[in-house]
């Protein structure tokens, strides 16, 4: 008898995966849909995350939160118009969704609207809780100065968003092109310095170094930082 249990007990087991597998995702409810999509969205599966959150809309379709997610994946697959819509059923269902706002914001930045772009990441920034990353939306609003060519405002936002998160990388390499434009190589270099300490084997950002060091006619030190790019880039 143990030895028939021994055989027909993985057989049990394949079997009851096997029907889970075909069950897949009946019964789940709106929640689950929403975790579902999250998970997607974290792995840049944005088709699947937008096939997810669709599914989670239908079952509770008042969910500002949500339509927010779904816009947002929409958006990383350029499917603007889409997003955008998803943005306004968001704040239309709650006006005070900080999120949504910021969504919209992005949108509008990649939609070249930069105004209304700004317009929308400041009421993201009046609404936004503790939790919520009011550095995304400093960083919106700085981007859509610089296209602007509004420089010295864009400095502002960059430096306030650097302030919630000093060791984000493309926070100072904005900050680090604004200041070019603004032909002020020697605090470029500090920016630079302060990227290459967050990572020192980006080989990248040795290069951009390197060649501020050139703009600052410092040779020798220009060709050190090409020499360790170098070095990093056949390491790897």
């Amino acid at each position: 008898m143990k030895f028939i249990a021994a055989i027909l007990l993985p057989l049990f087991v394949l079997v009851l995966f096997f029907l889970c597998g075909c069950l897949g995702t009946e019964g789940w409810n709106a929640q689950d849909w929403n975790e579902q999509g999250n998970r997607f969205a974290k792995d840049g599966l944005y088709t699947e995350a937008v096939d997810a959150y669709s599914h989670s809309l239908r079952l509770d379709p008042n969910n500002a939160k949500v339509w927010t997610w779904r816009g947002i994946a929409l958006q990383h697959l350029d499917r603007l118009q889409e997003a955008m819509n998803d943005f306004d059923t968001a704040i239309r269902l709650n006006p005070d969704e900080s999120s949504a706002w910021q969504g919209k914001a992005s949108a509008y930045i990649d939609s070249e609207q930069y105004k209304l772009a700004i317009k929308a990441a400041e009421r993201s920034l009046e609404l936004a809780g503790p939790d919520d990353k009011k550095e995304n939306s400093w960083l919106i609003i700085g981007f859509a100065y610089n296209r602007l060519e509004q420089y010295e405002d864009a400095l502002i936002q960059f430096d306030k968003a650097i302030e919630v998160d000093p060791k984000r990388i493309d926070l100072w390499q904005h900050k680090a092109y604004t200041l070019t434009k603004l032909a002020r190589f020697m605090e470029v270099l500090k920016c630079y310095e302060v990227m290459t300490g967050i990572e020192p084997e980006n080989p990248e950002l040795w290069n951009k170094k390197g060649e501020i060091y050139l703009a600052l006619g410092q040779i020798n030190e220009a060709n050190e930082a090409f020499t360790i790019a170098k070095g990093l880039i056949e390491r790897n």
